[in-house]
């Protein structure tokens, strides 16, 4: 089944009275100061699973604190397989008010590129430590974001009844709700297969999940990944880019002309889909331009990466910079990679613009894979709402 309903594991309010302070973000949105304050604020927090503590770079102490959280009932396993239905509700940068509303179930680990397609290539050093913390709780502790172009799907996300959950931190609102009837499990389960899913965030997760299946002898719920499906269009989230910071660039301003046009910038991220903002460093004796990709070197590349400055960057601009990705340092926030960029004096800033969700579909669909880190999906789901233990089934 490529998307179906799981015994999910859930604090208990009579346990852990104060449950908003025992989740947080996912692991990869998490900084050193984040961290710290989030072991300290909670007992419960599940950033003690998440990521390493000192000494613990197997995660074996982090899978003897899930068990303990199981036996001594602090956390509890649903009786009966179901999905959930998550909402947030935000306000964007622009002031608007939004909700964005999925549903949490089991995604089924395919090889990539059928009915389960990635939209960024990934980073072999986040999927080792993916893999350590994997093996040793042997759970699913966060989500990953996919999307489904299903038709039927947004049928499905009105709200049923009151919530199981519902507070506000960090400025949004999150509310869950059980799905336990056994037709709307089904219609859900066939409205999902109709159609190939995406990958949105999460991709290290997921092949790290493909990895960890490999491992394993038979079938079994390591077939599968805790997953927070949307809708492809409309979902409700905020898609932001990531910026690049390059500690050190090979720069001659002469050089971009013959692929780009180039024209003086401010150092903000680039409104205009495909377009690069070139922040350098002083010792380059430049100040920021806008790059826009000439038409013809444009039709060159697929359609979908002609939108995307990331792949516009990684096949026009990085040669003539002599850089990659893998040199690359990331950042969603601008004003932290300007930060960042002002500490390297032959380094540069590449801060890129917006990619739609239009055109994740058809890069997906049409099997292209934007960089890695291409994109960054707002508001994050929080981690510790829902837990999937294999052990449960």
């Amino acid at each position: 089944m490529l998307f179906a309903p799981f015994r999910g594991s859930l604090f208990d309010p009579a346990r852990v009275p104060d449950i908003p302070l025992a989740t947080c973000p996912p692991y990869d949105v998490i900084n050193p100061d984040d961290e710290r304050r989030y072991r300290d604020g909670a007992e419960h927090n599940l950033v003690r699973l998440l990521l390493a503590g000192p000494g613990d770079p197997t995660y074996q102490e982090a899978a003897r604190l899930l068990a303990n959280w199981r036996r001594e009932g602090d956390l509890r396993t649903d009786p009966e397989h179901r999905f959930y239905l998550y909402r947030m509700r935000y306000t964007d940068e622009t002031g608007t008010e939004r909700t964005a509303a999925g549903i949490i179930g089991a995604l089924a680990l395919l090889t990539l590129g059928e009915q389960v397609l990635p939209h960024e290539e990934t980073m072999p050093k986040t999927k080792a430590d993916r893999l350590a913390v994997l093996s040793a709780t042997r759970a699913n502790l966060d989500l990953i974001i996919a999307l489904t172009s299903s038709k039927d799907f947004p049928y499905f996300l009105e709200t049923p009844g009151a919530p199981r959950l519902s507070f506000e931190i960090e400025g949004v609102h999150h509310s869950l709700f059980d799905i336990t009837d056994p037709k709307s499990i089904a219609s859900i389960s066939a409205a999902v297969a109709s159609h190939p899913v995406a990958i949105a965030d999460g991709h290290h997760r997921y092949t790290t999940g493909l990895n960890y299946r490999g491992l394993q002898v038979g079938s079994g719920p390591w077939d599968s990944i805790m997953a927070f499906l949307v809708p492809a269009q409309g979902s409700g989230l905020t898609i932001g880019p990531t910026h690049r910071v390059f500690p050190r660039v090979s720069y001659d301003l002469s050089r971009l002309g013959d692929r780009f046009t180039v024209v003086p910038g401010a150092p903000v991220p680039p409104n205009q889909p495909g377009t690069i903002v070139l922040v350098p460093s002083p010792a380059h004796s430049s100040d920021p331009v806008t790059l826009i990709p000439r038409h013809d070197r444009l039709q060159a590349l697929p359609e979908p990466w002609r939108q995307a400055s990331p792949a516009v960057a990684r096949e026009l601009l990085y040669p003539l910079l002599d850089v990659d990705e893998s040199q690359a340092t990331y950042f969603a926030d601008p004003h932290e990679a300007l930060q960042a960029g002002a500490g390297y004096p032959k380094g540069m800033v590449a801060m890129m613009a917006t990619i739609s969700e239009h055109a994740i579909s058809e890069a997906t669909e049409a099997g292209l894979r934007f960089p890695q880190k291409s994109t960054f999906f707002v508001p994050k789901p929080r981690s510790g709402l829902v837990i999937r233990c294999f052990e449960d089934g």
